[in-house]
């Protein structure tokens, strides 16, 4: 190719780009009027004998995606489920501690009154037993570490 025909291409194809990048940040004119039935329209053209709203859109550029790395998602994740964690084990601890403190009122009073309806009543010794298998069952769950 002979040197003036490189400088046209090279015009060429800066007014081809340049074309492009105007039109990606182009400012776009919709009106916006209502049609007879009251319904409100968005055109790019004004309609004839109506009264419209001009109404200018900028639109902007492809905006740029970063990408985030394989290694920065995992260690993001592995963040996350380790917070995850303390959280399940702080709740862990405080469920052992509210089932051992239940598990000892149990054991060391005679007679645990509850109130089931409105009303007051004693715990029958079976109903007792029942309870104290069962706290002892919510030992063994949130007693034990993760």
């Amino acid at each position: 190719m002979k040197l003036t025909q490189k400088f046209i291409m090279a015009i060429c194809c800066f007014f081809i780009a340049t074309s492009i990048y105007a039109s990606d940040n182009a400012e776009k004119v919709t009106y916006k009027w209502k049609d007879d039935n009251g319904i409100i329209q968005y055109t790019e053209r004004p309609p004839k004998s109506k009264a419209y709203e001009k109404i200018t859109v900028k639109t902007g550029g492809a905006r740029e995606v970063t990408q985030v790395s394989e290694e920065e998602a995992v260690m993001s994740a592995k963040d996350e489920s380790q917070s995850d964690l303390d959280e399940l084990n702080k709740a862990n601890e405080r469920n052992c501690k509210v089932s051992q403190q239940n598990l000892q009122v149990l054991q060391q009073m005679a007679r645990i009154r509850v109130t089931e309806n409105g009303e007051e009543r004693i715990l029958s010794p079976e109903e007792k037993q029942e309870r104290i298998s069962e706290t002892q069952k919510q030992i063994d769950i949130y007693c034990k570490p993760l």
